[in-house]
């Protein structure tokens, strides 16, 4: 009697590959979780120096912090003119940007409720 060969897999070989497979995904899956984090704070930061530097542009130009404290403000200038921000920026964390100061120092954005350090440990700042 000739024996037919059966052409397929065996459960053993479905599983040794269904192993290999997680521990692939295993390994990979943290260092991804990292670079999104990361990838978010850079994403973050950039938008708090947007906020800060348009600030800046909007005293620069009108000579007054009350002019320039609310990003609303920032995105519409009070009395029309050209807006300081071309869009208002969204968080990748889900916390809202906010302005913090007064009308004497000046205003920028709120980075305590982005970051508990601020700057993110590791940046590197020029002159520093």
């Amino acid at each position: 009697m000739k024996r037919l060969a059966k052409s397929g897999f065996t459960l053993i070989e479905l599983l040794v590959v269904l192993v290999v497979i997680g521990i692939l995904v295993g390994l990979i899956l943290p260092n991804t979780l990292r670079a999104i984090q990361a990838a978010n704070e850079k994403e973050c930061a950039s938008n708090l120096r947007a906020i800060d530097t348009a600030a800046q542009l909007c005293y620069t130009q009108r000579r007054s912090w009350a002019d320039c404290d609310t990003i609303a403000e920032l995105l519409t200038p009070v009395g029309g003119g050209t807006p300081y921000l071309d869009q208002p920026p969204v968080c990748p964390f889900g916390v809202a940007y906010a302005m913090g100061g007064n009308n004497t120092i000046g205003w920028s954005s709120g980075k305590a409720a982005h970051f508990a350090t601020w700057p993110p440990a590791g940046t590197r700042h020029v002159g520093l």
